[in-house]
């Protein structure tokens, strides 16, 4: 191969400063046998190719490269990862949720069975459900991280949908609010809420029935927050929204 230095190149073509040429290249080149030659071989290749079978493929048009099924996995696997891998989100909600258990619980210990310790309890409860906006006001910041790094990489480039972005952070806060439900759960034994049921010998069946209230308040708490973090840009104002709604369920409650 002979190499051609970029200002030779200009100085053939008239280009450079000083040179000048009276050769008609468009000319030239329209007839060229290259020219003549690059014509047949695309021809050939329009008969070629037209005539050769079209493989039908049924997933040509999906607008992701992988099925949905595949796409959950994936990215609840790496969502898993993330929450793993920021130990402070975690050890946040474990202290706020191991300190609002031992403090109310403490704060109205051993109620007695009387009018008196049955309105303590019922305000201990009362007291307990309101850790709902501080669970919300730790989850809202860490969606929000997530979200902008799905809009901005992942949505444009469509590796997954925005439905599966939701479903993987519902389900990875399921296991890590489970843990949290076990830990608020100490909360009904300093309160002496167990008592209650001893006259009646059902105190593991109360005791569990409270356990899966708890364990179904967190679940409401970690999805009500995805669905109102979900269309609002920041996490604030979400926050304000929801101990908004939070607030409504409590005075409609009956």
């Amino acid at each position: 191969m002979v190499y051609i230095d970029e200002a030779d190149k200009q100085k053939v073509i008239g280009a450079a400063p000083g040179s000048e040429t009276t050769i008609d290249w468009f000319h030239v080149w329209n007839n060229s046998p290259e020219r003549q030659a690059i014509k047949a071989a695309l021809a050939d290749m329009k008969v070629e190719l037209s005539q050769k079978p079209i493989d039908h493929d049924p997933t040509a048009l999906d607008p992701f490269a992988a099925p949905l099924t595949t796409q959950l996995w994936t990215v609840t696997v790496r969502v898993f990862e993330q929450y793993w891998r920021t130990p402070s989100y975690l050890y946040s909600k474990t202290a706020l949720c191991t300190a609002v258990g031992l403090f109310v619980g403490f704060s109205f210990y051993q109620s007695p069975n009387s009018l008196q310790g049955m309105q303590n309890q019922l305000f201990s409860i009362f007291m307990l459900l309101t850790v709902f906006g501080n669970l919300c006001q730790q989850i809202m910041p860490h969606f929000v991280t997530q979200r902008d790094l799905y809009e901005a990489r992942e949505r444009p480039s469509k590796t997954y949908s925005w439905k599966v972005f939701m479903l993987s952070n519902v389900i990875v806060e399921m296991p890590w609010n489970t843990i949290m439900a076990v830990l608020i759960y100490f909360w009904y034994y300093p309160i002496g809420l167990y008592r209650n049921a001893e006259p009646t010998g059902e105190t593991a069946s109360r005791g569990g029935l409270m356990f899966l209230f708890i364990w179904s308040f967190l679940m409401f708490a970690g999805t009500f927050t995805d669905f109102v973090i979900a269309g609002i840009d920041t996490a604030e104002n979400a926050g304000n929204i929801a101990n908004l709604m939070f607030s409504l369920c409590l005075i409609f409650c009956g």
